[in-house]
């Protein structure tokens, strides 16, 4: 989920924001009925942004919990993941689990820095299971890594999810990001669905209004009467991001290169012509604390990002609380796409674990229930990829932060819009290419076509080699 030519990454964030997740805020949770046995293929037995301050009342809840069981050995699973906001809310989720599903039920929720944990889970799954854990948090950017040389490890969901109706519940868009080749290995954490946060009093205070923008083209006009000297009307949007919205990604559904596509070369030209012809946009500062500082100084004034950025300006610029705004992404061409996605985290189940089953039952109740979305959504700001969450109440009030407009609401618009992320074998190792190359095409050391074609064509002779 990271971006490539921003330094502040969502699992960034995550890792670093801090929220009050106590077990009683989740009591209530109770998600459909578990299967009775697990999908074929599947042993039954042995062999983490936003301002979370306090729970919602329970008078808040609103299912109803099943009979808990009293009867079974003790399950003690082992989960991992790389985001702080994750693990807290994982934890709520098991005590809540204990109290209303299982009382000999146990977790343990590891975090790990982003690097060490997909790095320790692949050496635990190439060594055969040993020392893996039962369940893992993986992002979607280092997810096609686990799928080179076959078997990645973890179980297939896809019976599970269709026979219990969910794949019907979830966004379809995001879950291609854990499925190949017809399998289904992960559940999404979150829609991140992409809005364009504005700060209203410049904007509004200069006559423009961002929700009457139809296309970018409209956005460049309106900008260049408030881009003047040293302030900016945005930092250079993630070209992966804009791509989507063109309806491209760097593979297409069955996994081919099209990195150097024309429609990849044309969004890349188009945010260096931001800077260069039109004045209003330049290369964000190269750290965290120079970006907000920029941010907070009114240098940059918009920016594209997914819903967990929302949770970045209250976190890192407090001060301008009750200026900013969010509306629809203009769209490239008129009734055109107004949405986009970046970023994203998949829950998967290791295969070599010795509690599989229950590893799917908690599933269904922390991913798979409207309580878990909503509650992940209150402590996170991680709009739920979970329909039958996404209309909640709770999901839809104020936000003092962005002038009391209901964040949820523009959200779930985006919702059936949301493109996918076309997921590949081969994305990281392309990610990492890109996040190298990408400044010498800011600085006019490559050309857009030279570059994109030249790490196109590296990952082809891989795919090539490896075939």
């Amino acid at each position: 989920m990271e971006s490539l030519n921003k330094k502040v990454s969502r699992r960034k964030f995550l890792s670093l924001a801090g929220l009050a997740a106590a077990a009683g805020v989740l009591a209530a949770c109770a998600p459909q009925a578990s299967p009775t046995s697990a999908p074929a293929e599947q042993p039954t037995t042995a062999p983490a942004q936003g301002e979370a301050t306090s729970a919602p009342a329970a008078a808040d809840v609103t299912e109803t919990p099943a009979p808990v069981s009293n009867s079974g050995a003790p399950v003690k699973l082992e989960l991992w993941t790389f985001v702080n906001t994750h693990a807290r809310w994982f934890r709520a989720m098991g005590e809540a689990y204990k109290a209303q599903k299982n009382p000999n039920f146990e977790i343990n929720v590891t975090e790990i820095a982003y690097s060490d944990m997909h790095d320790k889970l692949k050496v635990a799954l190439q060594a055969g299971g040993v020392g893996a854990p039962d369940l893992a948090d993986i992002e979607q950017g280092a997810f096609g890594g686990f799928l080179r040389g076959g078997d990645p490890g973890l179980v297939d969901l896809s019976e599970w999810l269709n026979g219990g109706g969910y794949m019907d519940q979830l966004v379809a868009a995001r879950e291609a990001l854990y499925s190949y080749k017809g399998k289904v290995y992960g559940i999404e954490h979150a829609l991140c669905p992409v809005v364009l946060y504005y700060r209203a009093d410049i904007w509004e205070g200069a006559g423009a209004d961002p929700t009457k923008f139809e296309t970018w083209d409209d956005f460049i006009t309106a900008a260049s009467t408030i881009a003047k000297g040293d302030v900016k009307a945005l930092a250079f949007p993630e070209h992966e991001l804009l791509l989507r919205q063109r309806g491209s990604d760097y593979f297409d559904k069955d996994g081919n290169v099209t990195l150097d596509s024309q429609d990849s070369i044309d969004t890349m030209q188009w945010i260096l012509d931001l800077r260069d012809q039109y004045k209003i946009a330049d290369q964000a500062p190269s750290t965290d604390a120079a970006w907000y500082g920029a941010v907070n100084d009114g240098k940059y004034v918009s920016k594209p990002g997914a819903d967990w950025y929302a949770g970045f300006f209250k976190d890192n610029v407090p001060d301008l609380k009750g200026k900013w705004k969010a509306a629809l992404l203009p769209a490239v061409t008129k009734g055109g796409l107004r949405t986009s996605c970046l970023g994203g985290t998949g829950n998967c189940i290791i295969k070599t674990g010795k509690n599989v089953e229950e590893c799917w039952k908690f599933q269904q109740f922390s991913m798979l229930s409207v309580e878990g979305n909503v509650q992940r959504f209150l402590l996170t700001n991680l709009f739920p990829p979970f329909k039958p969450a996404m209309d909640d109440k709770r999901l839809h009030t104020p936000d003092e932060y962005y002038s009391g407009q209901d964040l949820g609401a523009l959200f779930a618009k985006c919702a059936p819009d949301v493109p996918p992320e076309y997921q590949s074998p081969y994305r990281a190792e392309m990610n990492t290419q890109l996040s190298t190359a990408m400044q010498d095409i800011y600085d006019g050391k490559q050309k857009p076509a030279d570059a994109l074609k030249k790490i196109a064509d590296n990952i082809r002779k891989v795919m090539q080699e490896e075939a």
